[in-house]
């Protein structure tokens, strides 16, 4: 009898405990304030870090992502909207932006216009202006410079500076009725002009342009030609 009174208490006391220990569980966790979460999309981890703790609350970053809209290390989500009202001590995670994903610049330099296009398309990157500039270094059409270069970190955005070829050197057209074939061509040849070439002959009889005009590399210069005896019969 007396073991089963014992057996009785034990368990009163372990009940009266129990019950005592969860009110004032309960009271101090009701004694806990409730706190207005912050907005802290868009702000700066330094900012955010002031404004959590003023709440008593806690951060937590749970990973980063690439952002165009959000600057990087400011906050892009939070877990708990802005606006819902918990306990002090609680923990807001959130996610950081690593600002817009931009990629090394392709090396566009000694492409032709159209291969740099190509590229360009391929890479989804805009080409936002051609500048034309003479080059004795690059043949016409070929990109000579870029901005920005290869090894910048560029965003989605290239000027490209493209070749128009050397500068134009002009002369004055030499007197080639005096030559012969043999001599217009030599000529020819120093000057960079093309020759063509009108009848059969050994003598230039005439040319076109004249005598005196001015050229330029790759001209063409027309000769008409007739053979020395022809020529020599025209004087007698």
């Amino acid at each position: 009898m007396k073991r089963v009174f014992n057996i009785l208490l034990y368990i009163l006391v372990f009940v009266s405990l129990t019950a005592l220990s969860s009110f004032f569980t309960f009271r101090i966790l009701g004694s806990q304030k409730t706190v207005t979460v912050p907005n802290l999309v868009g702000k700066s981890l330094v900012d955010a870090n002031k404004l959590i703790f003023q709440k008593r609350l806690y951060l937590r970053i749970d990973g980063e992502e690439f952002s165009t809209e959000i600057p990087s290390g400011h906050i892009i989500r939070q877990d708990i909207p802005p606006g819902n009202r918990i306990k002090e001590g609680r923990t807001i995670r959130i996610l950081l932006s690593k600002g817009p994903k931009r990629n090394y610049m392709p090396y566009f330099i000694g492409l032709t216009i159209d291969e740099a296009k190509k590229l360009a398309i391929e890479k989804k990157i805009h080409i936002k202006r051609i500048i034309k500039v003479h080059s004795d270094s690059f043949e016409k059409g070929m990109v000579i410079a870029q901005r920005p270069t290869s090894e910048e970190r560029g965003g989605d955005t290239i000027t490209l500076v493209v070749s128009m070829g050397a500068y134009p050197v002009y002369y004055r057209c030499p007197d080639f009725t005096e030559m012969s074939l043999e001599e217009a061509k030599s000529m020819a040849d120093r000057l960079g002009v093309e020759l063509e070439l009108l009848g059969y002959g050994s003598k230039v009889a005439s040319q076109s342009p004249k005598p005196g005009s001015l050229l330029k590399k790759g001209d063409i210069v027309r000769l008409k030609l007739q053979y020395k005896e022809e020529q020599q019969l025209q004087w007698l």
